[in-house]
């Protein structure tokens, strides 16, 4: 079975957001799944060659080779003619980067240095999607019989594969998945004329919206089904409240709207192995937690006794993460008993007010504004509990890359993070049940008390406790049901 994964980054060559953490694990989750089954399956991987493409092969000794394969788009701007290129020696199945400096040699993946997106989005991601279609029969060695595309930068190949590539591709099954309905790519109307959109993909069935042009919810309404992240999440983008403007269409239109729990790469993410911690543990001996506990603090000039847990913060600054409520809480640290290390950065104002706490609640609060991939590992390591108060989330990756490393979560109870976060109640979690603890409502008194919950136990529960940090390391986070529910998927569309 010979599978295009389409999408707009994928770790370990180009990052924004967990959609690349999906893209990069998934290809090769796929091989293992059929080789369980016994199945032949054969993904690549289909992304822009931006520059931190280049930055980032180089920096691992890969060569990018010429595979003599050049793309066509016939736009109205004038034709664009793209090269695709094979980064080789990558581990797992194929990587193919589209090489077109003019649309995607740039700092920044998605916008400016002033989070301004780029003029010419919808011609970037219109290129990629129809130089795969073009290339790909060349690049597999045949026609593929899945089409995966991610996401509203993916969602024009799912309209070109049913439209201009019918008659070539016509028995290719069309996937796409939604990893957060709300961005969808919205564009002018007039401008369908410049990526060669056909006419009657311009309807309020197809991807007319408002009179404009609205990619996700094209690809949605030709895709033969349209997945998404968690379970609730597929659930809850049927409803007003977290449909976006497409609760009814979607309710409506998409076919198959299926939900699958993400997983994630558990060899890559081993705290046993993890060559960005300070120290090494596993659950046979937690010792090791505890010494990156104390590197943790140590790096971040905090000081805590063992009864004062340290809690960490992994996000995107944005009112979507909750992160305003992380805010509140800080003049409520003293009397939890509690220290608080944030990671992250985005919206300017929320920056700007984190760097105001840290200089005003010292003791008890220290913030790195930036990305920084080695440190957010070992945050997982070296916090006690993790905080995700998430407005909404359709997945989410760090409460299980938290659990994956014994530290447990503390999460609105929403999308994935209510399908991956066990709470069974207070008396069951002194048990020795669930995972974490979750709360119904986001506000601050919700994650006040969720908050509560867990420090208790902490402080006065240690082996209920460790059983619960147990509980969360036992999890299988890995890809292989998941993986296997995407071939189950491919298989059912195949055969219709």
């Amino acid at each position: 079975m010979k599978i295009v994964q389409i999408a707009s980054e994928a770790v370990p060559w180009c990052k924004t957001g967990g959609l690349a953490d999906v893209a990069g694990a998934l290809p090769q989750a796929l091989v293992d799944a059929g080789a369980a089954q016994g199945l032949r399956v054969e993904p690549a991987l289909f992304i822009p060659l931006y520059r931190s493409v280049r930055e980032q092969a180089q920096k691992r000794g890969l060569e990018l080779v010429d595979t003599g394969v050049v793309a066509t788009a016939p736009f109205g701007l004038g034709p664009e003619r793209a090269r695709w290129m094979k980064i080789e020696g990558a581990e797992g199945p194929p990587v193919y980067a589209l090489d077109a400096p003019w649309r995607y040699d740039r700092a920044r993946l998605y916008d400016d240095e002033h989070q301004r997106p780029y003029d010419d989005n919808l011609h970037r991601y219109a290129l990629l999607c129809r130089a795969t279609l073009e290339g790909a029969p060349a690049l597999l060695g045949g026609l593929p019989d899945v089409v995966h595309a991610h996401d509203w930068q993916g969602a024009l190949a799912m309209m070109y594969l049913r439209t201009r590539y019918v008659r070539q591709m016509h028995r290719a099954a069309a996937v796409l998945t939604i990893h957060n309905l709300a961005y969808q790519g919205v564009f002018p109307g007039e401008l369908r004329h410049t990526v060669d959109l056909d006419p009657a993909a311009f309807h309020m069935d197809r991807a007319e919206f408002y009179g404009h042009l609205n990619l996700l919810k094209g690809g949605v309404s030709y895709a033969d089904s349209t997945t998404t992240v968690s379970r609730s999440y597929a659930d809850e983008i049927r409803t007003a409240q977290f449909g976006c403007g497409l609760d009814g269409f979607l309710r409506a239109r998409a076919r198959w709207l299926l939900g699958v729990v993400n997983g994630i790469d558990t060899r890559a993410w081993d705290p046993k192995t993890d060559p960005a911690l300070p120290h090494h543990y596993d659950q046979e001996d937690m010792s090791g937690k505890l010494a990156c506990r104390e590197a943790l603090l140590k790096e971040f000039g905090l000081r805590a006794s063992i009864g004062q847990p340290v809690l960490g913060v992994i996000s995107r600054f944005a009112g979507q993460k909750g992160l305003d409520l992380v805010a509140e809480l800080v003049p409520h640290l003293h009397r939890l008993g509690a220290k608080l290390v944030v990671l992250g950065s985005g919206d300017a104002g929320l920056e700007d007010r984190f760097r105001y706490l840290a200089r005003t609640f010292s003791r008890n609060l220290a913030v790195k504004i930036g990305y920084d991939g080695p440190l957010s590992r070992r945050i997982y390591a070296g916090a006690d509990i993790l905080l995700m108060p998430s407005r909404f989330e359709p997945c989410g990756l760090n409460q299980l890359y938290a659990m994956r490393y014994g530290t447990v979560p503390v999460v609105h109870a929403v999308g994935g993070l209510r399908d991956t976060v066990v709470d069974p109640g207070d008396a069951a979690l002194m048990r020795g049940e669930g995972t974490g603890f979750r709360f119904e409502h986001p506000t601050l008194q919700g994650l006040v008390w969720a908050l509560d919950r867990a420090v208790r136990m902490y402080r006065h529960a240690p082996p209920a406790w460790g059983r619960l940090r147990d509980n969360g390391m036992r999890r299988d986070s890995s890809w292989t049901q998941s993986a296997r529910t995407y071939l189950e998927l491919y298989q059912a569309l195949r055969r219709r």
